[in-house]
């Protein structure tokens, strides 16, 4: 008796261990997704706009030529303060001239909306870009806007070079200015009485 009930023992304790050995399990397998939107939601408002100008090129010599500037800052008027550019290129005045007389000087007005707040975008400005006649005259002058600066309004405001930084909201706000100067070249011919265009590129990129 004393056998059989030791053997009943063990029997049981080969179940329990067997029972043990093969608790079930199930797995699941979770998908995982995700949407990539690098886009910048960037709008430009108006145009640089230096109004009337009276503007007379010296072509005797490469150096000769005289720049008025637009500070990006609205609040700032325009005035004859050459930049680190204008200085370098401009270090004769001769018979250069350029004067506003008229008209209403505006500066571009750019937005970004739909950031993360108080993202910083890198911003990047032309070092210059050219106004012509189109066609153009072999000879003709042409006027070139150099020393390119920025204000940000938005935010906490102020100047800007290579950064801007949205506000609480996501946002930012800036514009831009430039100083324009006389053709740092030699041109042959007189400027023309109308109007002379360009273009340039602002960039801000994560």
């Amino acid at each position: 008796m004393k056998k059989f009930s030791k053997n009943l023992s063990v029997l049981g304790a080969a179940l329990i261990a067997t029972m043990a050995g093969s608790v079930s399990a199930e797995t699941l397998t979770v998908p995982v997704a995700v949407t990539v939107d690098n886009t910048i939601d960037f709008t430009l408002t108006g145009t640089l706009d230096f109004g009337t100008i009276r503007a007379t090129a010296d072509g005797s010599a490469a150096v000769n030529c005289v720049g008025l500037t637009m500070p990006a800052n609205p609040a700032s008027p325009l005035n004859a303060t050459l930049g680190t550019a204008g200085a370098l290129a401009c270090t004769a005045d001769g018979t250069a001239v350029i004067q506003n007389v008229g008209g209403t000087p505006t500066r571009p007005e750019f937005a970004v909306a739909g950031l993360a707040p108080f993202t910083a975008l890198t911003l990047t400005l032309p070092s210059t870009a050219d106004l012509a006649l189109n066609p153009a005259p072999a000879g003709a002058p042409i006027l070139q806007l150099i020393d390119f600066t920025a204000y940000q309004s938005s935010g906490t405001p102020g100047a800007a070079t290579t950064t801007v930084t949205a506000d609480g909201t996501g946002n930012i706000a800036f514009t831009v200015g430039a100083t324009m100067i006389t053709d740092p070249g030699t041109p042959t011919l007189a400027y023309e009485n109308t109007a002379y265009a360009g273009e340039f590129d602002v960039t801000v990129s994560y």
